[in-house]
């Protein structure tokens, strides 16, 4: 008997240790909009390269065979496409789109420029589609929009009523149309439901893009409250870095983005 306690004792012990260990370290996902002109093999070795654990948002006629060249030069070197990004629209996005993320643990990410019972059907019958290739469909609120806030986007999957949707958080957008303060509200709002988040450098009160959208190590927005409310929620997502308009050199920007991400990493699993 007291050899069987000592062996259950252990294996918790054991147990509790590798919880205790794990680290909180999302893969995080250089967007399309951030890359170098390169060949697609070109491409995935920079990622790898660098840190990254491959592109988002593939989106300027990125879908179809175009999309199947890139993920196969991208497994080639180790490294993933996570994503595309397109509109919805009355037409449910076609199989044939996105047929090369199937079984890889792909996202459909959709902006929603207007509602109306046409354009929820055409998102269920998206959902219903990619979940058959496993692959998650995330609504994408963008300033401007009909769905531009996380509490939209919710209202959104709502009505449509589906397992296979999601929504996106996105940094620059969250600053543009809601409240700072409310940050951790809005995220606790998503629930299970967040897919997966995009982040920047962000100045908190910032108006304009060249504000809002800046590399991972500068901005006023303190990344550590953003990861550490997602360390709380165990957000177990991937992780975009949003990279539009950006100036200066595209390597230059994902390589200090890189730095500045591992940096942050870092310092959430030591404090």
């Amino acid at each position: 008997m007291r050899i069987a306690l000592f062996i259950i004792t252990a294996l918790i012990s054991i147990c509790l240790s590798s919880v205790a260990e794990e680290k909180f370290a999302p893969e995080l996902y250089a967007f399309f909009n951030g890359m170098p002109k390169l060949p697609f093999e070109k491409e995935a070795e920079f990622l790898k390269e660098t840190g990254y654990a491959g592109i988002s948002q593939i989106y300027a006629n990125g879908t179809g065979r175009k999309l199947a060249e890139r993920v196969a030069a991208y497994e080639k070197a180790g490294v993933k496409i996570l994503s595309v990004y397109l509109p919805a629209t009355a037409n449910p996005i076609e199989e044939e789109a996105v047929q090369a993320l199937a079984n890889r643990g792909g996202m459909i990410e959709l902006t929603v420029k207007t509602i109306n019972p046409e354009i929820v059907e055409s998102i269920r019958q998206t959902a219903t589609m990619a979940e058959t290739l496993k692959i998650k469909v995330a609504l994408y609120p963008h300033a401007g929009l009909a769905v531009e806030t996380v509490p939209q986007a919710m209202d959104l999957i709502g009505k449509v009523d589906h397992p296979n949707l999601g929504v996106m958080f996105n940094l620059c957008h969250f600053l543009k149309s809601e409240k700072a303060d409310d940050l951790e509200e809005v995220l606790a709002k998503a629930g299970d439901r967040l897919f997966a988040v995009s982040t920047c450098g962000a100045d908190t009160d910032g108006k304009g893009w060249g504000q809002l959208i800046q590399t991972l190590d500068k901005g006023t927005f303190l990344q550590k409250r953003l990861f550490n409310a997602l360390k709380e929620m165990n957000f177990k997502g991937p992780v975009g870095l949003q990279c539009y308009a950006l100036k200066g050199d595209r390597k230059v920007n994902l390589t200090a983005s890189m730095k500045a991400w591992q940096e942050l990493v870092r310092q959430l699993n030591e404090g």
